[in-house]
C-alpha cells in the first residue's frame, strides 16, 4: 500500500491509502500515451522529411528549365511572362515544403480545402509545360469542370507533379500525357496516363514500396509510395491499369473523412 496526500479548498490534508498496483497503472497509462504518441510523431515527421527532400527536385527543374529558356531563346513578351510566372509558382512551392515540415513537428494538423480538381491539375500541367515543350510532350487535360472536392492541395499538386514528372522522365523524346477526372458515385476517379514504354513488368506489383524504381540513373524509388501515401491520408487509393503506356489511376473522396489527417 502506498500514501497519497489529499489537500481540501481550505488547505487541510488527509493521507489516503492506495494499492501499489492502481498506483502504478495511474502512471503508467499516460507514459505508454504519451510513448505511442511520440513514435507516431516522430514517425510523421521522418515520412515528410522524406518526402520534402524528394519533392523538392520537381520544382528545381522547373526553375532551371525556365531560366534557360529565358537565357537561350529570343521569346516574345507573352512567353517571357509565362515562363517568369511559373519560375514564381515554383518556388512557392519550394516554399510550402519546409513549411509542411514546421507544421508537423509543431503538432499542427494539414489544412483541407475545397478545390476544383481541373483547376489543380492544369496549374500543375502549367508549371511542368517549359520541360515539356522542350521535349515535345503533349499534356492533354480531360479533367470535368466543376468538380469540388477537399484537398490538401501542396500535397496533391506534388502527387500530379511526380507523375507528370516520372511520364516526361520515360519519354525523353516526344510523346503524350493524358490526364482525366470524373465523378463515380461518391468519389472522383483521376487518371494519368502516358504512351512512353510502360512500367516493367517484373516491378508492378511492388510498385509503391519504398526504394522500388527501374531505368534511372538517380532515383532513390521513393516517389510513388510517397504519392500513394498521400493519396491514402486523404482517404483515397492510388493503382496502376493495364495501358498501352503506364496508367495511374487516383481514387478521391467527394466528402472529407473527419478521421483523415
Amino acid at each position: 500500500m502506498s500514501n497519497l496526500m489529499i489537500h481540501d479548498h481550505n488547505g487541510d490534508a488527509s493521507r489516503v491509502q492506495m494499492n501499489p498496483s492502481e498506483d502504478q497503472a495511474v502512471r503508467a497509462i499516460p507514459l505508454a500515451s504519451r510513448s505511442e504518441s511520440l513514435q507516431k510523431h516522430i514517425l510523421n515527421m521522418g515520412w515528410l522529411s522524406t518526402s520534402i527532400v524528394h519533392d523538392l527536385k520537381n520544382p528545381l527543374g522547373t526553375v532551371s528549365a525556365g531560366a534557360e529558356m529565358l537565357m537561350e531563346l529570343d521569346l516574345a513578351p507573352t512567353e517571357v511572362k509565362r515562363l517568369a510566372s511559373n519560375i514564381r509558382r515554383a518556388a512557392g512551392r519550394m516554399r510550402e515544403l519546409p513549411a509542411d515540415l514546421a507544421d508537423v513537428s509543431s503538432g499542427s494538423k494539414s489544412t483541407f480545402q475545397i478545390c476544383d480538381i481541373r483547376h489543380v491539375i492544369d496549374a500543375v500541367s502549367e508549371a511542368v509545360l517549359a520541360i515539356a515543350e522542350r521535349q515535345g510532350v503533349r499534356i492533354v487535360s480531360d479533367a470535368s469542370i466543376g468538380l469540388q472536392i477537399p484537398l490538401m492541395r501542396s500535397r496533391m499538386e506534388r502527387v500530379f507533379l511526380n507523375l507528370i514528372a516520372n511520364a516526361l522522365e520515360a519519354m525523353p523524346h516526344g510523346g503524350e500525357i493524358r490526364i482525366g477526372a470524373r465523378q463515380r458515385d461518391n468519389g472522383v476517379l483521376i487518371e494519368v496516363e502516358d504512351t512512353g514504354p510502360g512500367i516493367p513488368r517484373a516491378i508492378q506489383d511492388r510498385l509503391f514500396e519504398p526504394f522500388v524504381t527501374a531505368g534511372k540513373d538517380d532515383g532513390l524509388g521513393l516517389g510513388l509510395a510517397l504519392s500513394r501515401q498521400t493519396v491514402l491520408d486523404h482517404g483515397g487509393d492510388m493503382w496502376i491499369e493495364p495501358a498501352a503506356g503506364a496508367r495511374f489511376t487516383i481514387r478521391l473522396p467527394l466528402k472529407r473523412d473527419e478521421e483523415v489527417l
